[in-house]
């Protein structure tokens, strides 16, 4: 079974990381302003304002920090806060409402979904939905078959709410339908993670995540070996670390969805490390020290994620560059954001066939989800 076939839909919108947490920042002093009556000159409302932007600022820039994200909603490019399509915080503090930002994201995603596949373009066989960031029935992939008259030729999964780590649980369920059927699926992700900010939330846990995560979308294929280049799948492997099942969540409230990030996830992540690779050498037949000089794919929670793997397996900067440089130059796109890092390693020519690719995302669980792959 082949991964391949990678092709990227990048947001309408993108803009430098500094930019995006000065829009933060005026948008907590706005609902600030408006829930205690503030006027823009009192000292407490420039003392808060001072106080968010050092901690945003802190936490969001930096070397190896992201550069720059996407964001499919437009709102983040003007401060007109009447005007948000989302973010109008001069008439609801938090933000619109949650059926407001479902509605948002059900025509955007379906716009991407056929964006992905040209009018003549015949759909695959499967289709396999991956988000964590929106819900709505009929879903996107669902329009996209009705409206190219496929139902009788495509069937849908939808793989949701598992967070960054999705697309190893969509990889297994297309592996599934190859095994049974031997048909090509196609995965897709649609993470529309800027729908869920809400201003009105000031802590440093609540800062990290409005600093950290950004939009992805991704389309993906798994099938036979074929002449394009493509990621043979040795093993894949998952598990949860046990006592951390409060570390990470990921709630549905009446505004949208809210994260909770423990800090003590990248220590969990690295206490866990050498027996989860071990875990996924044995599963694919592989000596572990095999997997010395691989290429790994680590999903970027946030700069110390990978900075800890890093030093656990001791990694040289060649073996992450391209997790890093996902990172930087797009953030976090949950679990859009490991298939594009499979994408630059695949178009890298310098990564000859026969290179070995470690894969790893982190979720709610705590769960560590990965793969090993050989470059053909």
């Amino acid at each position: 079974m082949y991964l391949r076939d990678f092709k990227v839909i990048r947001p309408n919108f993108e803009q430098s990381q500094e930019h995006l947490l000065d829009w933060v920042v005026n948008a907590h002093v706005g609902t600030s302003m408006r829930t205690n009556g503030w006027c823009k000159d009192d000292a407490s409302c420039q003392s808060f304002a001072t106080k968010v932007r050092e901690d945003l600022f802190r936490i969001g820039l930096g070397n190896n920090k992201i550069r720059k994200r996407g964001f499919q909603i437009k709102d983040c490019n003007h401060q007109n806060w009447d005007q948000m399509e989302i973010y109008n915080i001069d008439a609801v503090p938090e933000g619109y409402l949650l059926d407001k930002r479902m509605e948002f994201f059900s025509q955007a995603c379906s716009q991407v979904l056929e964006e992905m596949y040209a009018l003549d373009e015949q759909l695959p066989p499967h289709l396999i939905h991956v988000t964590c960031t929106g819900y709505v029935a009929p879903s996107p992939a669902q329009k996209l078959v009705s409206s190219r008259s496929s139902g009788k030729n495509t069937t849908v999964t939808h793989a949701y709410h598992m967070g960054c780590y999705g697309s190893i649980p969509a990889v297994r369920l297309a592996m599934g339908h190859f095994a049974l059927e031997n048909e090509q699926s196609d995965i897709i992700h649609t993470e529309l993670c800027s729908l869920h900010m809400n201003p009105t939330l000031h802590s440093i846990e609540q800062l990290v995540v409005q600093s950290l995560f950004a939009d992805g979308f991704i389309r993906y294929s798994l099938g036979p070996k074929s002449n394009s280049p493509s990621f043979k799948i040795l093993a894949a492997a998952e598990q949860i670390i046990e006592d951390s099942i409060g570390k990470m969540t990921w709630d549905c409230n009446e505004w949208g969805f809210q994260m909770s990030l423990s800090k003590d996830i990248p220590v969990l992540i690295r206490r866990n490390l050498e027996a989860y690779i071990d875990h996924l050498a044995k599963k694919s037949g592989i000596d572990r020290d095999e997997l010395k000089n691989a290429y790994y794919a680590i999903h970027p929670g946030g700069p110390k994620i990978i900075e800890q793997v890093a030093e656990k397996l001791e990694l040289e900067p060649d073996q992450i560059r391209h997790s890093v440089g996902v990172l930087q130059d797009y953030g976090n796109m949950s679990s859009a954001t490991l298939p594009h890092i499979w994408d630059r390693v695949l178009k890298d020519e310098s990564i000859k066939p026969g290179a070995r690719i470690v894969s790893m995302a982190f979720g709610p669980g705590l769960s560590i989800c990965g793969a090993l792959f050989e470059k053909v």
